[in-house]
Formats: C-alpha cells, structure tokens, sequence
C-alpha cells in the first residue's frame, strides 16, 4: 500500500458557483478524494442509501469547501430531493428506508432512521490525525430546539483513545456538534417547532434561508439546506504507524424525512508528515488535474519540511514512465538538498511540443522520503502528458417555433487548451448567449484556446418562422322569431401557428365553451364572441349576432288582498309581448283562463304559467291572498271575585281591531280592557266578540264565579285591665259560618281555644290572668260561601 501526500491544485478553464455531486463508489471517493498526506487507509465499507454518498464540487459556493465528499440521510442525486441549490424547499429529502445507526441515537436522543456509514482503517505518520468537514440540515431552522435533532459523529478507535472510542466531531469548545448545539435558536414564530429556543453556539453557524419564500437570497442559490455550520476540523491525537479504525456516520431523529449531509473536504484527510510534497500546473487542459499538455503547461513541484530545518537533507528523485525527459519534457533533477533553515524547495520542467501524435504518455517521480517513524516511505507522483487537439467549436442551430420566442445558442469549444476565449458577433463573450431576431439571422461565434492560440469561427442560423394572419369563419348572424331557439355556432380557422384553443363568450367575458363549436338557446337578442389563439399566443376574435324579433313575454299580476278564512276573491293574469295568442295554466287548480276565483282558508300563494304561439318557453308569475282573521282571548286580571267589587278583564285577542263585550248580567262595553261589577254571587258566562280591519270576526266565552263577599277583622292589642274598654280579645266577621281559634303564648303553651263564631278571650289561662306579652293566634273558618281559609297572627296582651 502506498503513502500519497499529494496537494492538487487545480486551474479549470471555467467556474460556475453550484452544488454539483456524482455517485462513486465509497473505495475510490476514500482513496482519491479524501485521502490527504501522511495517512495509508484500508478495509473500506459503506452502509447506506445507493445514491446517499458521493463526491461534490462548490466552487464559489457559500459551503467554505471546494471539493470533497459528501454523505447523506436522504439522496446527492440532482432531483428536488437532493442538496444541490437554489434553496426553494422547506421540507427537501427523502426515505430512502434505510435503518438507524445505534451508536446515534443516544447523541440524537432519539430513535435514527436513514443513517449512512463510512468505515475504514487508516494508519498515521505523525502523532496527529484531522480532516475538515461542514454539517448542514433541512430540520434547520424551525425544528431547532426539538426531538428532531438529526445527529452525526466520527468515531475514531484505536491505540491511546481515552475510552477506546472518541467522537471526533467536535466544536473548539468542546461541545458535540448537532442541530441543537450549533444554531441561531428557534423564535418559534411558526409554531412548528414549538419554540422558542435561544442560540446555540452561533458563531459556528452559517444560517441559509428557509426555503419557504422567493426570490431566494444570491447566498442560498447554491445549497438546499436551511442552515449549515462553519468548515469545522476534527483533530485526534494518534501514534505514528499504529493502525486505527474511523467510522463517519449521519442519521435522520425521530423521523425519516427533512435531510442531513455531511461535507468532507478533499484531501483533507492527513497525518502531517516531516515532508510534504504538491504540485500545481499552470492549466489544466484535459480537466483531470494530472495530464499536462504538449507545449503549453508547466508543472511546479514544491516539497516543504517542518522538522529537523537546521539540518541539511537531501531527497533523491527516481524518474521513469513512457515519456522521454528531454524530447518529451525537460529535465527533472537527480535529487532536490534542503540547506540549513532552508524550509521549502520548488522546482519546473514543462511538456514539449514534438509535433507527432503519441496519445498519453507517463512520467513517474519517485521522491526517496523518510516518513514522521523514521521508516524509508517513497511518495511517488503521476503525471501525464498528452497531446493536444486542434481547437474546435460547434454550436447549435435554432429553429424558432414562434417568432417572438427567444433563442439560446451555445458554443462548446473541443481542442486546445482552456480557458477559451469566446467572441460572438453581437459582442457578447460567455458560452451560451440569448437572442431574438425579427427575421432569420446568422450569428457568428469566434473561439480561441489558451495553449495553440488558434481561432476557430461556427455559424449558427436562428430561422424565425413566417405564419399567416389568422383567419375565423364563423356562423352567419342568425335571426328568430321566439325567443330559445336552439343554436349551434360554429368558427373555422385558418393561418397562424396552428395547435388553436377556442373561447365562446359573451360581451361579459362568461366563457360558454372551449370548443370550434357552441350550443346556444338564448332568451333575447344576444352577442356570441369567438376568440381563437394559436400556440404562439396570437389570437383572433370574432362575433355572432342572434336576433329575436318577438318582444319579451311580460306578466302583470293582480296585486296581493287580504281577506276571511273561506272568502272567495278573484284573481288573474294580465300577459304583453311575446308571439301571438297566450295560453294559461294556473297551477293550483288548472284553470285555463287569465282570471280565476279562490277561497282559501290559510294564507296561499297562487301561480300561473303562461306560454304563447312559439311553445318554446313559459313564464311564471305570482300573487299572494292573505287570510287574516282575529283569535279572540282574555284573561281575568282581579285577584278576588266578590259581590260589589269592580273585575278587570285583560283583552288577549291578537289580530283585533274592534271588540264586543258580554258580561252574562245585561252590562256590555266596547272597551279593550273594561271593567264590570256583579251585585249578586253566582257564575256567569262573559262573551268577547272581536273583529279585524276587514271585518273578519272571533268569538270566544268564559265562564266566572262570584262569591258573596266576607272579612275578618282581627286586632294587635287588648287591654284585660277590668276597666269597661278594650277588655277581651275578639274578632269582627261578616258571613262567616264557623270559625276554631287557637291561642299559644311565646313557648308554644296553648292558652284558649274556640269553635264559636261568638269567641272571645279574657286574657286568662286556669283562671289566672296571663303575663302581658305577645301571643300567636290561629283562626280557621268557613265562609257561607263554603271558602275555607286560616289565619295567623300576634296580639299584644297589656294591663
């Protein structure tokens, strides 16, 4: 297995600044991609999605990282799902059914779905470990602070690990790297993520929008991912040449959607070692970072040391491969001596240019170097020459499928050397260019590389189409007696650009049909529209007049009346316009004439139809009869019905307007509320008659009784002092026929009882006169009515 501390850096004849991934399998994205200087790796193993790994560029980009690798939770295919830009999703990724990853979920604090995991042995040379590395998330920004907190780590194992495992993901400070340790907190403003929740670590935090509105920011053009951190490092201490194991791993919490990605730097896997060795070309013509080109690339190889500087040291080169130095490259040293302090030593040769086609031919450096464990480790460096192609350029021809389209020509240089100097004869410089000529036009695209210097001239013809005008052959305007009259309308098109929609409508802009052809069944005179566009939105309108010559059929109806229940009023029908004689059906009963009699009981609402000679429609018309009749109703309003006392009657009626009272003893009133006063007991019978503003009338009679009148008259206070006043305590009575007195004092102790309506109470209780005080009385009695009742009171005894 072979050490490789190459650091390429690559010159592209263009840059373009956006996310771009291409699936490759886990060994050669490890070995090609992520391997840097001073580390040897094996037993590489990925478990995870087809598409969830692979290898990115984001030149120019916000990511911070040119090149690398990058695993996902979800997909790194370009296809909405993925992490490419611009951010125009709030809820970008995808299930792709893998399971979690364990060792996850206590970090994530959840249950992990969708993991993808890199694993591999690696060996350092020096007494450290690191590579670089951006996490990024669509759970960022809204579900920060929430159980969806999709997590990672990298776990190293191995010789002097405290624990034997160590996550290497790690902020400066210490802190795990997750969702809700780097963010710019959660206002919660949403309420999907149930915030708030305050920052966390946001000076490692790059925030990307949220995908949820446009336009998008020129930052979040290149990245889906709401938010992402800073590059971050992890670093581990390590012991040279002892065999280590490093599994990346990355997860969905919670759920499997909304997500996650990891970004490994290119070649930023390394072990620094006591020599490193780059190179750089000053082009890179076949795109590949390794092949330089005959006669226009220089290569410049720089080794540069970081221990042992006081020291000379001398590293001796062997070179060997297909190519012959001096007829196919300049002569590369023996060997290269670093002088005492003398830190970093560089040296060129370049590719000749011989003329003959060889195709690829190999030059092979192998630099004798001491790795950090003192072992004789070769770092060998392949590189290429290739021969270099004449310049061409080809570019496409367009043609137009409506003339006011535009047009997009694009030049593809081939040959040469990049960067390509483009020159279209418009002036504009950039590959592809926009136009929209009137008429057919040639356009003219000059290229030149920057190796042969040679110019190539394409032609490109945009061919702008000439349709003919559009023209419409409706139906002819059409003229009818009566009124829904069944059309059909009907429009032909020829010209224009073909593949035509049709819109039949009327002078209000409501479309009745999207078809050549329209059913039409008007009910007065009307304007039909046709407007036909062809697929290059040219349009052309016109109309069909339906006349009807017949006026409108209009109905008069007789106005609505108010009658009895059981009346008989006429009603009836007055017809204008239309076509000749009318014809009448009137839909309660039949009838057949414009006036009709009717003698309803309830409220009712009558229709007729009317139709005349066309027979191609009827009109309705309506008329109301209204039933009003009184409801006579009254109630008695005085408490007491006795002999001699006035009585109120309370008028109910609802619907009255006059009113006739009977009172059943020869008095009468035509009052709304009258009184009346009996002089003698006995029932009675009272009649109401009430009648309405057309004079529709209701009767109703109640029976009353009058009771022959009584009282009881009971005093407070008597006075037992054997003087001739007030001595006893009695009532006074007017038509009582029995009465039971009963006399208690303040505890209860009955004092007296009587059954004669002639009581009396001398204040004595055994012949002994009582305390003065206060004493309840109760006082049943019957009245010769037979109204029974009782009475309860005090009375005051003094002496």
């Amino acid at each position: 297995m072979k050490l490789f501390w190459i650091i390429l850096i690559l010159l592209p004849f263009s840059a373009i600044s956006q996310l771009v991934t291409t699936p490759q399998s886990a060994a050669s994205l490890v070995q090609n991609t992520l391997l840097g200087p001073g580390v040897t790796v094996s037993n590489i193993v990925f478990n995870g999605g087809t598409t969830a790994i692979g290898r990115f560029t984001a030149a120019g980009t916000n990511l911070g990282i040119n090149s690398g690798v990058i695993l996902t939770t979800g997909t790194i295919l370009n296809n909405g799902d993925g992490p490419q830009g611009p951010n125009n999703s709030a809820n970008s990724g995808m299930d792709n059914n893998k399971p979690g990853f364990s060792a996850l979920n206590g970090q994530a604090g959840a249950q992990t779905f969708n993991a993808s995991i890199l694993e591999f042995d690696f060996v350092p040379y020096s007494d450290t470990v690191r590579f670089k590395y951006v996490f990024g998330s669509e759970e960022y920004p809204e579900f920060v602070g929430t159980e969806f907190n999709d997590a990672f780590a990298f776990f190293i194992s191995g010789p002097g690990i405290p624990g034997g495992t160590q996550n290497m993901a790690k902020l400066p400070n210490g802190s795990t790297v997750t969702i809700n340790n780097v963010n710019n907190g959660n206002p919660g403003t949403g309420g999907v993520g149930g915030g708030p929740s305050p920052a966390v670590n946001p000076a490692y935090f790059v925030p990307n929008g949220n995908g949820s509105q446009a336009p998008y920011n020129s930052s979040s053009n290149y990245i889906q991912y709401d938010g992402f951190t800073k590059v971050l490092e992890a670093v581990s201490k390590v012991q040279c040449g002892q065999t280590y194991h490093l599994i990346i791993a990355i997860a969905d919490a919670k759920d499997p959607i909304y997500d996650s990605g990891i970004f490994l730097e290119a070649n930023s896997l390394t072990s620094k070692a006591p020599v490193e060795i780059k190179y750089t070309m000053s082009s890179d013509p076949f795109n590949d970072g390794k092949t330089m080109a005959e006669g226009c690339v220089t290569t410049t190889v720089t080794l540069n040391r970081t221990k042992n500087i006081s020291q000379a040291l001398t590293i001796p080169i062997i070179v060997s491969g297909t190519a012959t130095e001096g007829v196919d490259y300049t002569n590369i040293p023996n060997s290269v001596t670093f002088s005492p302090g003398q830190s970093s030593i560089s040296f060129n040769f370049d590719a000749f240019a011989d003329g003959i086609t060889e195709g690829i031919e190999t030059i092979m450096l192998d630099f004798q170097t001491l790795d950090a464990c003192g072992n004789l480790t070769p770092f060998i460096l392949n590189l290429q020459i290739g021969d270099i192609q004449p310049v061409t350029v080809t570019v496409n021809s367009v043609d137009k499928l409506c003339p006011q389209d535009d047009a997009v020509l694009t030049a593809v240089p081939g040959g040469g050397s990049g960067p390509y100097t483009i020159l279209w004869s418009t002036g504009e410089t950039t590959e592809s260019i926009t136009v929209n000529p009137p008429a057919t036009q040639n356009y003219t695209v000059s290229v030149t590389d920057a190796c042969l210097h040679q110019t190539v001239n394409a032609i490109a013809i945009v061919t702008v189409p000439i349709y003919q005008p559009i023209v419409l052959v409706s139906t002819p305007d059409i003229t009818e007696i009566c009124p829904y009259v069944p059309k059909e309308l009907t429009v032909q098109v020829t010209g224009g650009a073909g593949n035509y929609v049709y819109s039949w409508h009327l002078a209000n802009g409501t479309v009745l049909g999207t078809n050549d052809t329209v059913d039409v069944i008007p009910s007065t005179s009307t304007m039909y529209y046709i407007k036909v566009t062809d697929q290059c939105d040219v349009s052309a309108l016109d109309s069909v007049m339906y006349v009807i010559t017949s006026p409108p059929l209009v109905l008069t109806m007789s106005p609505d009346q108010l009658i009895c229940p059981g009346d008989t009023v006429s009603i009836s029908v007055s017809a204008t316009g239309g076509y000749g004689q009318y014809f009448y059906n009137w839909l309660h009963s039949g009838e057949t004439t414009p006036q009709v009699s009717v003698h309803p009981y309830t409220t009712t609402t009558y229709t007729v139809s009317v139709s005349d000679e066309c027979q191609t429609f009827t009109v309705e018309g309506s008329t109301k009869v209204n039933v009003i009749e009184p409801i006579a109703d009254f109630i008695i309003s005085s408490h007491t019905l006795f002999e001699d006392l006035p009585i109120t009657f309370q008028n109910l009626t609802s619907g009255g307007n006059t009113y006739e009272w009977e009172f059943g003893d020869g008095q009468s009133s035509t009052l709304v509320h009258p009184n009346n006063t009996y002089d003698v007991p006995g029932t009675y019978y009272v009649t109401l008659i009430a009648t309405n503003i057309i004079g529709c009338k209701d009767t109703v009679v109640k029976p009353i009784t009058i009771q022959e009148e009584y009282w009881i008259y009971v005093p407070n206070t008597f006075t037992p002092d054997g003087n001739q006043f007030n001595n006893t305590f009695k009532a006074s009575m007017i038509n009582i026929k029995a009465t039971e007195v009963f006399i208690y004092d303040r505890w209860g102790l009955l004092v007296f009882h009587s059954t004669s309506t002639r009581w009396e109470w001398d204040g004595t209780y055994k012949d002994l006169m009582v305390p003065d005080g206060t004493y309840t009385y109760k006082i049943k009695y019957t009245s010769k009515s037979n109204i029974e009742d009782t009475l309860i009171g005090h009375v005051n005894v003094l002496k």
